[in-house]
């Protein structure tokens, strides 16, 4: 057999001896190949037959070849997962986006994951992944979301040769109907203002119920966006929970304007005569002058509807809710959808819910319409 050529590595065999516990010697012979990586350093491939390292090796000097990374050692899922987001999502993704990602895959994906040999990944352990999540009472839309991200991290590692086939589609989602999203009723959302009273952040989620804004936008409102003479504001910028930034909205629109009711405007007067705490000119600035932290917004969020008798709502479920109230004011939902900033009518209706009141209106409008016609 001919020597391998200069920088084409190397195949080698290599006896491993140990003695069992009745003191016998046992002897096993390993296959190993090794080539040379950059800056000196050289990677070691084990195996148990000679054909099995020489494929290995071949797949590394593809890669090398075409410039891929070749994975040091053996490189943990949580690792790659890792340097995917920093490398990859946060330079290329928009902030929001990678905010969603970076969550994910810390809360679902690492803790699952993130020491098992990322080329060893396989279907397996993205079924147990699922089964965490759903073990934890969580919706059938995170276990989705959780799929989604490592299909797009283990995509890239399947282009990149890191793994021989991405595990994620080989696994069947969970069964289950998508929950519908929690909106306040009438009743719910005068009891929230009312538990609302003398939180340090009531004129936020006040503005927030009248006018459907985003948690992240009303945590970056502006003063000069605000124009309570016009009765408006212009959405322009967002808050995003990376050491609380400001950012674009996160589409074309996301930037727009959006009317202020009477409730809105009345609590963005109450918060301008506040006592000045910061000269940021944001309208609900934390002490630091910056916009106030996504899981501090929650904590008072969850305070308010403890108090106030409500369960499963989210800050979110004041823009369900505002969504619902101008489907149940008859405004048109072209209309609605520019309010709430939405691309598609199809997302506008994901946020406009029939309400019992509704149905009750329904049925006092058609048993009006019977008694009218029966005359």
């Amino acid at each position: 057999m001919s020597r391998r050529g200069n920088g084409e590595g190397s195949i080698y065999s290599r006896v491993r001896r140990h003695t069992r516990k009745d003191g016998m010697l046992v002897e096993k012979t390993v296959w190993c190949a090794a080539v040379s990586l950059e800056y000196g350093e050289r990677k070691v491939i084990y195996g148990s037959t000679r054909e099995e390292v020489a494929s290995e090796l071949v797949r590394l000097l593809g890669a090398r070849q075409s410039g891929l990374p070749v994975p040091r050692g053996r490189l943990k899922t949580g690792d790659y997962l890792e340097q995917w987001l920093e490398e990859t999502v946060k330079p290329s993704r928009k902030p929001l986006t990678y905010v969603r990602y970076e969550n994910i895959t810390r809360r679902h994906l690492i803790p699952t994951l993130g020491k098992i040999p990322l080329a060893k990944l396989g279907p397996g352990d993205v079924q147990r992944m699922q089964a965490r999540i759903i073990s934890k009472g969580l919706s059938h839309a995170s276990v989705l979301g959780a799929r989604n991200v490592l299909s797009a991290a283990l995509s890239q590692a399947e282009r990149w040769q890191l793994i021989v086939r991405n595990p994620v589609p080989l696994v069947a989602a969970p069964r289950g109907e998508p929950s519908e999203p929690r909106c306040l009723s009438r009743a719910e959302g005068d009891a929230f203002l009312a538990a609302a009273r003398g939180d340090e952040y009531e004129y936020l989620f006040a503005t927030m119920l009248a006018t459907g804004l985003r948690p992240g936008e009303a945590r970056g409102l502006a003063w000069t966006a605000v124009h309570l003479d016009r009765g408006v504001l212009e959405v322009r910028q967002q808050s995003i929970d990376m050491n609380r930034e400001l950012a674009a909205p996160k589409s074309r629109h996301g930037r727009r304007w959006v009317p202020l009711m009477p409730l809105a405007a009345w609590a963005l007067e109450q918060q301008r005569a506040r006592p000045v705490r910061a000269l940021s000119g944001l309208c609900f600035a934390a002490e630091d002058g910056l916009p106030p932290a996504a899981r501090t917004i929650r904590d008072h969020f969850d305070a308010i509807c403890l108090r106030a008798g409500i369960v499963g709502a989210t800050p979110h479920t004041l823009r369900h809710s505002a969504g619902t109230y101008l489907l149940g004011a008859g405004v048109p939902d072209r209309v609605v959808q520019d309010i709430l900033g939405h691309g598609s009518a199809v997302m506008t209706r994901h946020y406009q819910h029939v309400t019992p009141d509704m149905l009750t209106e329904a049925g006092a409008r058609l048993a009006a319409y019977w008694t009218a016609t029966a005359h």
